[in-house]
């Protein structure tokens, strides 16, 4: 699967591989039960997870309505790009952040057992989405923040 960038009418093609093998060590993280890449539009790239089942198309749906909302939220405050979005229940744990050289348009998301350690997953987060940056050569990353 290609993603396309509609601003630019330039395809990216990220080295699946690389995907998975970044969300592979990251789901070997302590305390880490899913980890997903979705497309901006709301589709699911790739997924890998510990023995759970999650409608992949309903996750990667909901991340990117996530999203759209708290870049909404945040342009009427006027406080800048969003840089990542944590939601926390009694349960679990929610982190959604960007892959910087996808042009926007692939997600991370992160789910977390409830015991977890915040800033390690917040960390392996954002090490994941750097390491599936990598994965697209030739890209130069368009600023910092999901746009």
């Amino acid at each position: 699967m290609q993603l396309m960038d509609n601003r630019v009418g330039t395809t990216l093609e990220p080295d699946r591989s690389r995907c998975a093998s970044a969300l592979d060590h990251l789901v070997a993280s302590d305390g880490i039960l899913a980890a997903m890449l979705a497309m901006r539009d709301g589709r699911p790239f790739l997924m890998r997870n510990r023995n759970r089942r999650w409608e992949e198309g309903k996750m990667a749906a909901m991340v990117s309505s996530t999203v759209a909302l708290g870049q909404t939220f945040l342009r009427e405050l006027t406080a800048g790009p969003l840089d990542h979005i944590l939601i926390e229940g009694t349960e679990g744990k929610l982190v959604i952040c960007s892959v910087a050289r996808s042009n926007s348009l692939l997600l991370l998301a992160v789910v977390a057992e409830r015991d977890a350690r915040l800033g390690m997953v917040l960390g392996h987060s954002k090490t994941c989405a750097q390491a599936v940056a990598e994965a697209f050569p030739g890209i130069v990353a368009s600023g910092k923040g999901i746009a």
